[in-house]
């Protein structure tokens, strides 16, 4: 048997699906939404310490933490960052009824067959049950390996941002929880993101950038309301921004076209969607709306700040003559990954060594259109790549799903790729 067959299966034995599927469905079901991610944290330190992986809890808010771990090496060898985020979605009745749908929190996971259903699992809690058994499987193994291998689970990595009463660091996204523990002493040679990439290699992700665009008319009773020929002079500002809406959505068609382009890891089209609108007083609507307000998120490619698109937005608005107002309240930048090659050329020899074939030679758009935390440590110099199993369709539910044998193979290309990197001191 070869070096690098006795290593895998030393690991391998340690390795169970079972183990796998009953960690992320604990995972999945742990109440713990956006903003409040300390249950999850908590969850995560005990199980890795009932395994002997030394964990530690690190307290950013009173409800909001990450969970830091790792196996230290015996020296000579590159270190790894294993970053994997615990926030979901949002929760309660705000969600659901803005989204139009049960509150995913509560709605958790299941498991049929060797399907493992929902939200909490698919994003991202299944790969970080899959970090965690890598962790545990090396340790269990009693391999040594020279450079450090770290963990971090982390909270505040899905898309929010504090504005108008939404206020203060609860609602703080988008690379929160990964800024906090590189702020805090998070240090490696390399970084992999454990998220569903359909096992694209990715290290190209764009930035995001939130603006409120908001128009003003006047408080009218109903009876007393008018409908001037002039859009405006129209006292309801709700009408009024029906049509900056039909203007937005002209100028995220051609913003989109515009700067879509090549990467690396394939083709990237940075979107735009109108995320939220308010006004008036739903339960009194028995007046115009003298404010409202329309929130958008606009992708931003790598390397470019929002300046540009800030301004394209005035000039699409001005000629309407309605006096928009355009404020950005979040920008997070995104990067393209530098000296990433030794990080994707052991999980290529990975993936060959497990799944026996290369990994597609591009990433999925989405994947490397979207925000993900590689943006935080190739931000600051530590090459990263997300890389991870893909989500499969449910022919019969028509819900997507992660198959559990697939969460054993990306374990299994985990615990490769850290000896590979790390190294093997015995």
């Amino acid at each position: 048997m070869s070096a690098v067959a006795d290593v895998a299966e030393r690991i391998f034995q340690h390795l169970e699906g079972e183990d796998l599927a009953e960690l992320a469905l604990r995972l999945g079901n742990t109440y713990s939404p956006s903003g409040h991610e300390r249950p999850m944290a908590e969850a995560v330190c005990a199980w890795l310490e009932e395994r002997g992986v030394p964990a530690r809890l690190q307290c950013i808010l009173p409800d909001r933490a990450n969970a830091v771990a790792g196996l230290r090496g015996t020296g000579g060898g590159k270190s790894l960052i294993f970053n994997s985020h615990i926030d979901t979605e949002a929760s309660g009745p705000e969600y659901e009824w803005g989204m139009g749908e049960p509150d995913l929190n509560r709605v958790g996971g299941h498991r049929a067959d060797n399907k493992l259903f929902g939200h909490t699992i698919l994003n991202d809690r299944g790969l970080t049950a899959v970090a965690m058994v890598t962790l545990a499987a090396l340790r269990e193994s009693g391999l040594k390996l020279k450079g450090d291998l770290l963990f971090t689970a982390v909270a505040g990595e899905t898309g929010s941002a504090p504005v108008d009463e939404y206020e203060g660091s609860t609602y703080e996204g988008k690379g929160f929880g990964t800024r906090f523990a590189l702020d805090h002493g998070l240090r490696g040679d390399f970084a992999l993101v454990a998220e569903t990439t359909d096992y694209g290699i990715a290290w190209v992700e764009c930035g995001a950038a939130y603006l409120k665009i908001t128009v003003r008319g006047r408080n009218m009773y109903t009876p007393r309301s008018v409908r001037p020929a002039e859009l405006a002079q129209h006292p309801n500002a709700i009408v009024k921004m029906s049509r900056i809406v039909q203007v937005l959505e002209d100028w995220a068609r051609g913003y989109e076209a515009a700067q879509t382009f090549v990467s690396p890891c394939g083709r990237v089209v940075p979107k735009a969607v109108l995320g939220a609108v308010r006004g008036g007083i739903p339960y009194r609507p028995n007046r115009t709306s003298p404010l409202c307000s329309l929130y958008m998120d606009v992708r931003v490619p790598p390397g470019k700040n929002p300046d540009g698109i800030m301004e394209e937005i005035r000039n699409a608005l001005k000629p309407l003559g309605l006096g928009a107002e355009v404020e950005l309240f979040m920008f997070k930048p995104g990067h393209i990954g530098q000296g990433v090659e030794p990080l994707a050329d052991a999980i290529r020899r990975a993936h060959r060594q497990i799944r026996g074939s290369d990994p597609p030679a591009e990433a999925p758009t989405p994947v490397i259109s979207m925000w993900r935390d590689i943006n935080l440590f190739n931000g600051v110099g530590i090459p990263a790549i997300t890389f991870g199993p893909a989500r499969r369709m449910d022919e019969a539910s028509g819900k997507p799903y992660l198959a559990l044998e697939d969460l054993v193979e990306t374990a299994r290309m985990y615990a490769l790729i850290a000896c590979d990197l790390c190294g093997v001191a015995g």
